[in-house]
């Protein structure tokens, strides 16, 4: 199982997107899904803020950027 993180900050319609199409996503593969509110954590809202929703695939670090240009389920199943 592949854990995820998804950077988000309260009241951003585009994370509730993102959470959105995460939802409705197949992978191949069932993976683990971690909710990160960067605005808890400053080290993240400085590097994150202006980037926000931002999926993190944690064993390589790989990032897809709000919008997604990368298709979603070929990032969750790499």
């Amino acid at each position: 199982m592949t854990d995820f993180y998804l950077l988000t900050k309260p009241n951003c319609p585009l994370c509730d997107e993102a959470l959105k199409l995460l939802h409705q996503a197949q992978p191949e593969e069932p993976i683990r899904l971690h909710i990160v509110d960067i605005s808890e954590q400053h080290d993240l809202q400085q590097e994150y803020a202006w980037l926000i929703p931002v999926l993190i695939r944690a064993h390589d670090d790989a990032e897809l950027r709000w919008p997604f240009q990368q298709p979603l389920e070929d990032f969750l199943n790499t």
